[in-house]
């Protein structure tokens, strides 16, 4: 899961909102189709192009505008409520897309308790949560929040699961000719949650547990070849 900054509502979508106030019309499902889209590219903007959820990269094609809190509960809650820009985030997959896709927001669809979510418009979300080198994903020190949010959001999914290993092992192996001195190593841990050029790399937050535990392991052979070392003379 990465953090979402949000940045502010699109002007058309502000103004459309302000035009429909107090009316029937006042619901997401009213919003027009070309707004909608402008909604989408503003969202996937802020988030670096990947899905605030699973940290896939994500286009108009494979992604929709999704409620963190669903629609459907802001609506119980109060009128217009489910028109908050503020609740909604980028998400893979897209409607309609393959069964194995069935993660991420699809797999969350309606269910709602904010006690047993942790949310990607939290700025401690990343934090809850810890990826190793092989993909897999783990509630930091067994939170029920975290726990629960890998379950509802599928985040341990196989094919998801396996994505990320393949992402994380091409990052810091290559080819398998040339792997990432520890100097190198360190200097992509401080710059691999950064955007470059407007987007963040896929699985970045998994990328850079991947590189602490990896640097890990490279002071731990450093350590072991010194006591080699030391035990010849």
């Amino acid at each position: 899961m990465k953090y979402v900054k949000k940045g502010g509502s699109p002007q058309k979508y502000s103004a459309w909102c302000r035009s429909v106030a107090g009316t029937n019309k006042e619901r997401y499902d009213e919003v027009p189709g070309d707004i909608k889209k402008i909604v989408l590219a503003a969202l996937a903007n802020h988030q670096g192009e990947i899905c605030a959820y699973t940290m896939r990269r994500i286009a108009a094609k494979t992604s929709h505008v999704e409620h963190v809190k669903p629609e459907s509960v802001c609506r119980l809650e109060q009128r217009g409520s489910d028109l908050d820009f503020t609740n909604m985030v980028a998400c893979f997959p897209r409607d309609g897309m393959p069964s194995s896709c069935r993660y991420g927001a699809q797999k969350k669809d309606n269910w709602w308790n904010p006690a047993l979510f942790v949310s990607p418009l939290s700025a401690a979300c990343e934090k809850r949560f810890l990826f190793a080198r092989d993909g897999a994903i783990s509630a930091v020190a067994n939170s029920k929040a975290a726990i629960n949010t890998i379950e509802v959001l599928g985040l341990d999914n196989e094919s998801l699961t396996e994505d990320r290993r393949r992402a994380i092992e091409v990052f810091l192996y290559g080819d398998g000719s040339d792997p990432l001195s520890k100097a190198k190593a360190s200097r992509l841990r401080s710059e691999v949650c950064s955007k470059s050029d407007g987007r963040y790399m896929e699985f970045c937050v998994a990328l850079r547990d991947a590189l602490d535990d990896y640097l890990k392991y490279i002071d731990k052979l450093a350590r072991q070849r010194k006591f080699a070392r030391a035990r010849k003379r």
